[in-house]
């Protein structure tokens, strides 16, 4: 009983954690005094961009980073709440996007675009399908190491990409 309650805690610190991830690096990534009011409502641009320039870096880890960035976000939905099904946590995962481009677009804090929607929404899919796969119900220690992981894996990549979004503020 006791160990079920301290990977429980455990559970919450590293959801806390992610969640102030996903606010630096989505929201607060150019600092709070950057009030650029820019938007992409072109869907797949990111393929179009591709096309025209080629694979770069700075495009890969922009689609990537998407991707992964909304990973976790399934795997801490359903270790919270084992009653939401499938489309339940797709539709969470939409709408938290979604809510994080608004909030983008009405502060001028970063760029809304239709694509990181898109994108962050494979990223919930494929960590429902993670989770689906690997059976983490079962065990709250296995959902710790993966989202532990893949954070240290996160934190890694970004460093090496631009250590300046790790520095809070």
């Amino acid at each position: 009983m006791m160990k079920k309650r301290i990977l429980s805690i455990i559970l919450m610190i590293c959801s806390f954690v992610y969640f102030l991830f996903l606010l630096r690096i989505i929201i607060f990534k150019n600092g709070i005094n950057s009030y650029a009011y820019n938007y992409n409502l072109h869907f797949f641009d990111f393929i179009n961009q591709w096309n025209n320039r080629g694979i770069d870096m700075t495009l890969l880890v922009n689609v990537l980073g998407n991707i992964m960035l909304f990973v976790p976000l399934s795997i801490i939905l359903l270790n919270y709440c084992k009653c939401l099904n499938n489309i339940n946590i797709i539709f969470i995962n939409f709408f938290t996007s979604l809510s994080f481009e608004l909030i983008q677009l009405s502060t001028g804090w970063g760029t809304f675009d239709v694509d990181d929607i898109l994108l962050n929404t494979i990223g919930g899919i494929i960590g429902l399908i993670i989770y689906r796969l690997f059976n983490f119900k079962q065990n709250n220690f296995t959902s710790i190491i993966f989202l532990i992981n893949f954070g240290i894996i996160g934190y890694i990549s970004l460093y090496t990409y631009k250590p300046s979004l790790l520095l809070f503020f």
